[in-house]
């Protein structure tokens, strides 16, 4: 052995005392990052790369302090051990910080061999990550500690021929004096320190692994104690029944509630079969195995069992039975938890009863009625089989309840139901569906016209006096009646049906019976359909209203526009209001629509006025409507919303065949509605009865012709003198005209000729949208035919 390997041998033994302090530093580090709180050991773990980077760089520091120096600039000693098991046992931020601490300190101390250091650090940092990275394949190899053997030695080795690769950088003159030299040294040193360092890591390693697998263990114990001794204080201290049993029913144990609810002692159960302890369906056999199987399929079962206590009595327990699986995954246990469910079973069973009975007659509820004849219809009635489903409703009721009280009321309806359970017959559906209303399904009629002889024999029958307390009663009753199939509706539809012609058997005198009108019914439900359509259309923004101008004919201006609606449909396109309003007259719909109108109105005309063309409009609406409480404030605050408007912005147009009714009401109203400074017309004016009296008691500003006789008044000299005498009356009570229908030219010239002040209709424009009007009113020119000479502009000044 020369004296270089010599030398690099003694240095190492030197240090052997460094690497111990070195791993035993490493131990305390490793074991510190055991803590019970983890955000501690979160915190402790972030740090440690670093940590133990550095220390594997200062030691490889301290042991470079004595180095073997082979030429000038040239030193040889056991950084690159350092290094290497730093990339071997530490994290890559560690290993990276341990070899810039040592390549740092290289770089101080200079000379040429700097580089070649250099090269050495980061080639054996990589090697060692290397065989960090394969480690587990020795671990495969299942030799023991031998396999760590191999594994150390093998990086040794490795890391020697690192250094030595590292070593050829130098100048080829010095590279090969240097590896002359150093070359058996590199090769006995770098693997027996490796050796050694790397075993007490490991040991420092594995050591710190049974410490923390120790920890794991006493936690896990822990948690199992606690867990059992919580499991042991619900077993004894719970409410519920709670059994241990084998598949086979064998009871193992049982809790003292279910000795106390079963009654028999515990070591009158354990060992026994549980069947004595059930009534079971198919017997024991049968439910133990729909147990297993649902326990098999799903890991538990639950249902109700019918349970027998010692003393014989019968009560009802939920129950639910999960399989308890060894550490081979078999089921050879089931625990049984239930609980006594008998009082809620019962007062389920009561409110049932008393849900689906009526408790005064004992006939059927309305609900069980209902469910009981849907029941019926769905299952498969022959449609050439006739039904008569039939309300009854007695007629005095009231006065009796009034006359002679509560009790002697009821005492009368259960006399009702009798008779009526009596003459209808055991076949035939009968409930009470209101307080003095009672339902009758009269199955497999012949026909109707025997159907309603047999209900009019019926109703006769109830009808007969009845003696109360020696009162002498007779109360005749009414009824409504529809046929299945005639009439295809549903159960809820054919009651609802049956009690709208009983509700026409009362506006007809009462003691009669009334077949409802299904074409009459079917119309009703088509209108209520439309209805329903109209007002999804408004939340769905499908209504916009089009615009129809009015011009002046004294100077041909446009004074105004009428509002019309559309319903932008989805499917049938742009449809007009003929195609939807007669549908929704008189339903809530209509004056929803009505007040939509009233707002877009506004909208449309601030949206006019802001494009400099402000144009007072006016719009259709009901009557109804317009006497609504809400329709004058929500007038005048829309007025107050939008101050931009031009004067008399709004005009709103009344029907005059709807205004007859509430003649007083519209005229209250329109008072109102003109102090607002809207103005009010009268639409279709000629259609009514009673023309004169309009104009006399409704203070409207405007009379509108209706279109029907201007339309033929060019033709018909009938019209022509009926819109003359309209003029000359509107005239004579201040109003103005304006016709409407002006479809040519030609009714323009001869309206103009007969002092109308205003005309409307396709031959000035078609409705329109918003946007087209304003187009339209740029672009007007009044043709000579809608403007007045100045002959008439001057006697109708006279006048």
């Amino acid at each position: 052995m020369n004296i270089d390997t010599t030398s690099l041998i003694q240095d190492m033994g030197i240090n052997a005392g460094l690497l111990s302090f070195l791993a035993a530093l490493y131990s305390i580090v490793i074991s510190g990052q055991r803590h019970p709180d983890p955000a501690v050991v979160a915190r402790r773990r972030r740090w440690l790369p670093w940590v133990t980077g550095l220390m594997f760089g200062v030691t490889g520091i301290l042991t470079m302090l004595v180095p073997l120096r082979l030429a000038e600039g040239v030193i040889v000693d056991t950084r690159l051990v350092m290094t290497g098991l730093a990339g071997a046992y530490l994290s890559p931020p560690g290993a990276l910080l341990c070899a810039a601490v040592l390549g740092t300190y290289r770089l101080s101390l200079g000379g040429i061999g700097s580089g070649p250091a250099m090269v050495g650090i980061a080639l054996t940092t990589a090697i060692g990550w290397l065989w960090q990275r394969y480690r587990p394949f020795f671990s495969t190899l299942r030799l023991g500690t031998l396999s760590d053997g191999l594994w150390l030695v093998g990086l040794g080795f490795s890391l020697a021929a690192g250094g030595m690769l590292a070593i050829q950088t130098l100048p080829p003159e010095i590279a090969r004096a240097v590896t002359a030299r150093s070359w058996l040294a590199v090769l006995v040193v770098y693997p027996i320190g490796t050796v050694l360092l790397g075993f007490l890591l490991d040991n420092t390693q594995k050591l710190n692994q049974r410490e923390e697998a120790l920890a794991q263990t006493a936690e896990t114990l822990k948690n199992m104690l606690a867990e059992a001794r919580q499991a042991a204080s619900v077993f004894v201290n719970s409410k519920d029944t709670i059994a241990i049993v084998q598949p086979d029913g064998t009871v193992l144990d049982v809790n003292p509630a279910y000795v106390h609810v079963l009654g028999y002692s515990r070591d009158e159960l354990i060992g026994k079969s549980s069947a004595v302890l059930r009534i079971d369906e198919g017997g024991q056999a049968a439910f133990l195995r729909r147990v297993a199987h649902a326990i098999e399929r799903g890991g538990r079962w639950h249902g109700e069992l019918i349970r027998r206590r010692k003393n014989g009595e019968d009560f009802v327990s939920e129950v639910t039975i999960e399989g308890i699986r060894d550490p081979d995954g078999v089921v050879r246990k089931w625990v049984s938890v239930g609980k006594d469910v008998t009082e809620q079973r019962h007062l389920e069973q009561v409110l049932q009863q008393f849900g689906n009975y009526d408790a005064l007659t004992g006939l059927s509820s309305r609900r069980l009625f209902t469910k009981e004849f849907n029941a019926f219809l769905q299952s498969g009635v022959q449609t050439d089989s006739l039904l008569a489903m039939c309300l009854l409703d007695i007629d005095q009721f009231k006065d009796l309840n009034d006359q002679w009280g509560q009790p002697m009321a009821d005492r009368f309806l259960r006399v009702f139901a009798q008779r009526l359970r009596k003459e209808a017959g055991t076949e035939s559906l009968i409930g009470r569906v209101g307080g003095d209303e009672f339902a009758v399904v009269l199955k497999n009629c012949a026909h109707t016209d025997a159907a309603l002889q047999q209900l009019e024999g019926l109703r006769l029958a109830l009808a007969q006096t009845a003696t109360l307390d020696g009162i002498a009663l007779r109360l005749t009753c009414s009824a409504g009646v529809t046929f299945f199939p005639d009439d295809l509706a549903d159960a809820d539809g054919l009651l609802r049906h049956a009690d709208l012609a009983l509700y026409a058997a009362k506006e007809q005198g009462k003691d009669r019976i009334v077949v409802f009108d299904v074409q009459q019914g079917q119309r009703v439900q088509a209108r209520r359909h439309t209805a329903k359509l109209v007002e999804d259309a408004l939340l769905q923004g499908e209504m916009e209203l089009f615009f129809q101008p009015k011009v002046r004919i004294s100077d041909g201006q446009v004074i105004g526009a009428e509002c019309l609606i559309r319903w932008r449909h989805p499917e049938r396109g742009l449809l007009a209001p003929g195609a939807f309003l007669e549908d929704i007259v008189g339903t809530p719909v209509a004056n929803k629509l009505d007040y939509w109108v009233l707002d877009a109105a506004f909208q449309a005309g601030h949206t006019l006025a802001s494009q400099g063309n402000p144009l007072p409009l006016s719009i259709n609406i009901t009557v109804s409507t317009l006497i609504d409480s809400r329709f004058q404030l929500q007038a005048a605050q829309l007025l107050r919303q939008y101050p931009a408007l031009p004067p008399q912005f709004l005009e709103v147009e009344l029907l005059e065949t709807e205004t007859f009714n509430d003649l007083s009401a519209v005229a209250y109203v329109m008072q109102g509605l003109s102090e607002l400074g809207i103005r009010c017309s009268i639409d279709d004016f000629g259609t009514g009865y009673s023309s004169l009296t309009y104009l006399q008691r409704l203070p409207a500003h405007t009379v509108k012709i209706d279109q029907s006789f201007v339309r033929d008044m060019l033709d018909n000299e009938r019209d022509r003198t009926l819109v003359r005498g309209i003029v000359s009356l509107a005239h004579a009570f201040n109003r103005s005209v304006i016709a409407e229908g002006v479809e040519t030219l030609a009714h323009a010239q001869a309206l103009r000729d007969l002092g109308c002040d205003g005309l409307q209709g396709y031959g000035i424009a078609r409705p329109m949208p918003l946007q087209d009007l304003m187009g339209w009113m740029r672009a007007w020119e009044p043709p000579p035919e809608c403007v007045a000479s100045a002959a008439v502009r001057t006697e109708g000044h006279a006048g």
